[in-house]
């Protein structure tokens, strides 16, 4: 066997057995038992879900714990039970059968695939801006003022309803910023990438304070990276699960303004939309998960820009600091469309493109690892706000602090964050990638292989992201409008809104779990696509590319089917 075959088979061995240990992390605990521990944390993650419900869950239990003096509490783990809703068993077994199934007749395929010729394009994308009503609506100025007034009505709303409302799930700030909002805005990346940015609230009103004062300043190049973005990423993320934001409705308020704040005070210091381009904490994660949408800007004929346009209009209209003719992906790109209002040649179009093709055809061994780590912080982070919610998780964590000595609390959930949710999921995708490279062209060290083959793996973050968040969307969803209804009727006294006390209904969980499950497929189906196409592109042999792309599909699929596992466990509320 060559040097480079032992190698990729070493790291592939190692990247297995290290997987096998990150899922037995959320599976191998016993049955969820209040644990005692300092401000344990109540779960963690990019939707900041908490394992744990407010204390009034276990009545009884808590006020024992303060008759004793223990200042902290326990975990009131009771509040998993809370909404749970568990398909069943026979649905469970027969879709995660089916998703072996898939996995199989993917890899499969995929040998097939890369033993052909790769398919010809047969007709140009389509144009949406050529569209006879929807290219007009699309066009006009006034289409993000459409967009920007309601969105600014409810922003004001969550503000106003979280600093003086009532402290409860049920406050309106909570149910419309995490039941409604977050999950929805995961929605638009599979249909426009990221829209929802070109009318974010925080966006908008700091370039409104721009067009009255600022120094705009060039952004200095230490800004202009991933990490910065990463880094208050993985901040924001953690201190919303500390502080439980998502269950209390003056945090929500207060990290709504503090985005404000920085969006307004960073324009009235630089140029353009430098905070929702280099800075903004969820939106670095934004722009990677935009890469899976099948929409995007193109230029028509970019010969046409250099010898016809001397103006370059479209780049001094362009908030984002993009320059349409030199991009090759999507990520940094609002569709705010300015710079199709802009060019006087009309040489930009919308056009349509296969889901993730931006994954698979932009040069990604140009970019640094800082983009890399943050795919990398995706997936882990999504599957560590997941796991914290499954009954076994106090078990499992409580173990893991009898191994550092640490009772649960800030001080061991912090070690778990970093180790789950960056280092190790960042180490397995490194391992995975020199895999496929050492069996596939070689050569190069294990940065190149991740920056290489890294992008592969983000739509498996994404549709697990997605996944989580329909069980709120549908499952909590329903709470949304008698939630406003009785906050109405508190805050303006028309007492004849107050809803009825009765729960409301959601979604069936056979039904969500099909739902889940599709949408966890769907991941595990670009990833396919992805990594055929990155693996294709290398120009290498048809057995050779095969096993190149192994490890890649056999890596998509344990983490897919552990997802589909994870999903069918009972799983918290946020109301």
């Amino acid at each position: 066997m060559s040097k480079n075959g032992s190698s990729g088979c070493f790291c592939s061995g190692l990247a297995v057995f290290l997987f096998l240990l990150y899922s037995a992390a959320g599976f191998g605990a016993p049955p969820a038992k209040a644990i005692h521990g300092d401000a344990a944390p109540q779960a963690s993650g990019m939707d900041h879900d908490h394992g744990a419900m407010p204390m009034d869950m276990d009545m009884d239990h808590d006020h024992e714990a303060m008759k004793k003096g223990d200042a902290d509490h326990e975990h009131a783990h009771a509040g998993h039970a809370h909404g749970a809703m568990t398909p069943a068993a026979p649905v469970v077994w027969s879709l995660l059968l089916a998703s072996l199934a898939i996995a199989g007749g993917l890899i499969w395929s995929a040998r097939r695939a890369l033993r052909r010729s790769p398919p010809v394009e047969s007709m140009a994308r389509a144009n949406v801006l050529d569209l006879p009503v929807i290219g007009k609506i699309l066009r006009s100025r006034r289409f993000l003022a459409f967009l920007i007034a309601p969105t600014m009505v409810v922003f004001l709303l969550i503000v106003l309803v979280g600093l003086r409302g009532e402290q409860d799930t049920g406050n309106p700030a909570i149910l419309l910023t995490w039941i409604l909002w977050w999950p929805a805005v995961i929605l638009t990346f599979f249909l426009a990438g990221r829209v929802w940015c070109s009318f974010c609230p925080s966006g908008y009103l700091g370039q409104a304070a721009q067009k009255i004062f600022s120094l705009r300043l060039r952004v200095p190049g230490m800004l202009k990276n991933m990490w910065w973005r990463l880094g208050l990423f993985l901040a924001l993320t953690w201190v919303t699960t500390l502080c439980a934001l998502d269950r209390w409705p003056l945090g929500t308020a207060w990290l709504g303004l503090g985005l404000t704040l920085g969006a307004i005070t960073l324009a009235v210091v630089f140029e353009k939309r430098t905070f929702c381009r280099y800075v903004c904490p969820v939106g670095g994660v934004f722009g990677l998960y935009s890469m899976a949408a099948p929409l995007r800007l193109a230029v028509k004929d970019k010969s046409l820009c250099g010898h016809a346009c001397s103006g370059k209009d479209c780049f001094e209209s362009c908030a984002w600091f993009q320059f349409p003719p030199a991009m090759d992906r999507g990520a940094e790109c609002s569709l705010c469309l300015d710079c199709v209002r802009a060019c006087p040649k009309d040489n930009i179009a919308l056009r349509t493109q296969a889901p993730g093709a931006d994954l698979a055809s932009f040069h990604s061994h140009s970019k640094s690892l800082d983009e890399a780590s943050a795919v990398a912080a995706v997936l882990g982070v999504a599957l560590l706000q997941t796991a914290v919610m499954l009954h076994g998780w106090s078990g499992w964590e409580a173990k893991v602090g009898t191994w550092l000595h640490l009772a649960p609390g800030p001080t061991l959930y912090t070690i778990v964050y970093a180790g789950v949710g960056a280092v190790l999921p960042l180490l397995l995708l490194a391992l995975v990638s020199y895999a496929s490279q050492a069996q596939g062209q070689g050569g190069g060290g294990l940065g190149r292989a991740l920056r290489t083959y890294v992008y592969c793996f983000l739509p498996l973050g994404l549709a697990l992201h997605a996944a989580h968040n329909f069980h709120h969307l549908f499952g909590e969803g329903a709470a949304i409008w008698p939630g406003l209804k009785k906050a109405l009727a508190q805050y303006v006294g028309w007492t004849s809104l107050a809803p009825p006390p009765e729960a409301a209904a959601s979604a069936a969980p056979d039904l969500l779990f099909l739902l889940q499950w599709a949408t966890l497929m769907g991941g595990l189906y670009l990833t396919y696509r992805v990594g055929v196409a990155r693996v294709r592109g290398n120009g290498l042999p048809p057995e050779r590319a095969f096993r190149s792309v192994l490890p890649i599909l056999l890596f998509a699929a344990a983490y897919t089917v552990m997802n589909v596992f994870m999903l069918s466990a009972p799983m918290a509320h946020r109301h």
